[in-house]
């Protein structure tokens, strides 16, 4: 084939003429037709059609010729979203980066698709390479801070860097604001997320945002989250709200303008450097005072973030907080709204006659050195299994891959992972299999600890030296369960290995039915308290700001 018949077909293909570019294909003998340009033209077609099986056989003869055909790669690479199987193309383009290692579009892709399909570290290593091209945009590299939570394998020093990267960015952006306190109404709290919705955020916030109100707060959402169901619980929170107002269509001046309207005296920022954040609104500072809670656990060194929300719990002494920078809970730093009056069932080894250990955390929760210590768990303890059930939908061959790290050390057959579930009363009911629950490390869960002690099942937990690690050491430790707090692994080995004993068999059964009982007493539901206590502290700020003024 000589350039006039490609510069035909890329004609034909601007014109958007599909049937004619078949019909040029189709009139060429069989090996001339093995062209991976030609491939990837049909799959593009193919795509353009919805026909994303075909399309995807045809990126894949294009690479078969050629494994370095880039545009069927990236083609593979976006059908790969569709079906939720990310882990061939990883190969491939891993296989393409090694040639050509400074190819950004290829880094990004496998930033984006290692987050996708679970992988953790190599995603991290991914996002780190972007970055240091310098081709990358502001949420490739809060991805990379949001995702340093999750690794032992890095230090505070280095995240405080990427935060430092992102700050100065957000600094060239920055919009000023006169702020004069007295103009601003220190009974409104506005609070800024993408996730106030069916989301851990909403579900922590729907009865504290009724206890402000009662309390003669004005309480104000801002929403960014884009597609925003009118479920019964999105409009039951929305209803929870003085205002709501719906702003992911906002450019950052246009939804500082708005917030800095609204005489605001304090803004919550729930998000930190998770996805859809708005920091560029915190850096602008549009009201006297703004706090960081809930929805980040860890400093996100904006400045101008005044206060990060905390207990004596979760931040170690020695990490250098000082009270200039924090609002210390008396008790925990969040609490959760009531859930389901379900009921909690008798432990389940007394008929199943095998002890069930659980994890529903996030699977990137479940680190390589987690692993380790729950396979010695399970060897140690052989009538023990351990069934595991994600947060959210993953790649569709991720089950094999997180099995496949138990099976070199342990029966994979005892090791069971459930379906993702989004009916929040079929998702608590599956804790009815489950004795007693393993936390994750060093991002301990949060949510799913709540839920999993409302249940009547223990959590137990490794406590560790930053906020991510110790937020399970602080939940057992408001709700009276300082038995599940382990000091290191040995502990916790040790905590979990106990219950090859009757006696302490005996003593879980006793455990689980009074669990609930005893969560009502603590301050982990009682969004009451916690709500006076907040108030409390944000007026000492104020006093602290108008003195400072």
């Amino acid at each position: 084939m000589d350039n006039i018949f490609y510069k035909k077909i890329e004609q034909l293909f601007k014109n958007k003429q599909f049937e004619s570019i078949k019909f040029e294909i189709n009139l060429l003998g069989e090996e001339e037709k093995k062209d991976p340009y030609l491939y990837n033209i049909l799959g593009i077609i193919a795509a353009t059609n919805k026909k994303n099986d075909e399309a995807i056989n045809y990126f894949n003869l294009a690479v078969e010729i050629d494994k370095y055909y880039l545009h069927s790669l990236i083609n593979l690479s976006r059908l790969s979203y569709t079906n939720k199987d990310f882990q061939k193309i990883i190969t491939l383009l891993k296989n393409y980066h090694l040639k050509f290692p400074e190819n950004d579009r290829v880094i990004l892709n496998l930033a984006d698709l290692c987050f996708s399909a679970g992988f953790l570290e190599d995603t991290i290593y991914f996002h780190k390479k972007l970055v240091k091209t310098g081709k990358y945009r502001m949420n490739d590299l809060a991805a990379l801070i949001f995702l340093l939570n999750y690794s032992n394998k890095y230090s505070d020093e280095e995240y405080k860097r990427y935060c430092k990267l992102y700050d100065a960015t957000l600094s060239k952006n920055k919009t000023n604001y006169n702020i004069l306190n007295d103009e601003h109404d220190k009974a409104k709290i506005g609070f800024l997320s993408n996730d106030l919705r069916g989301h851990s955020v909403g579900y922590f916030l729907k009865d504290f945002i009724k206890k402000l109100n009662e309390k003669n707060f004005k309480t104000i959402a801002f929403n960014l989250f884009k597609k925003n169901k009118n479920d019964l619980f999105t409009s039951e929170l929305k209803n929870s709200f003085t205002e709501w107002y719906d702003v992911s269509d906002l450019n950052d001046k246009d939804l500082s303008d708005l917030i800095y309207s609204k005489k605001i005296y304090y803004l919550v920022d729930l998000g930190g450097y998770s996805t859809g954040n708005r920091l560029q609104i915190f850096k602008n500072k549009p009201v006297p005072i703004q706090l960081s809670w809930l929805g980040y656990c860890n400093n996100t060194h904006v400045d101008e973030i005044d206060y990060m929300v905390i207990d004596e719990n979760v931040v170690p002494k020695k990490n250098g907080f000082s009270d200039k920078n924090y609002i210390k809970m008396p008790k925990i730093w969040n609490a959760f709204s009531k859930l389901d009056d379900l009921e909690v069932n008798e432990l389940p080894f007394i008929k199943n006659k095998i002890f069930n250990f659980g994890c529903f955390n996030n699977f990137l929760k479940i680190s390589d050195e987690t692993i380790e210590l729950w396979c010695e768990i399970l060897d140690k303890f052989s009538k023990s299994n351990l069934i595991l059930k994600n947060s959210v939908t993953v790649d569709k061959n991720y089950k094999k891959y997180l099995i496949k790290k138990f099976k070199n050390k342990i029966d994979e057959n005892r090791v069971f992972i459930l379906n993702y579930e989004k009916n929040k009363k079929k998702h608590l009911e599956q804790y009815y299999n489950i004795d007693v629950c393993l936390d994750t490390f060093p991002y301990n869960g949060v949510t799913t600890t709540f839920e999993s002690l409302w249940m009547g099942v223990p959590v137990i937990t490794l406590k560790g030296e930053r906020f991510v690690s110790r937020c399970g050491y602080s939940i057992n430790e408001n709700a009276g369960l300082k038995n599940f707090i382990a000091e290191n692994k040995n502990k916790y080995l040790s905590i979990a290995l106990q219950y090859m004993s009757e006696t302490n068999i005996k003593k879980l059964i006793n455990l689980r039915k009074k669990l609930r009982p005893q969560l009502l007493k603590s301050s982990l539901f009682d969004t009451n308290s916690f709500a006076e206590n907040f108030i409390t502290e944000l007026n000492k700020v104020y006093e602290k700001n108008k003195t400072n003024s």
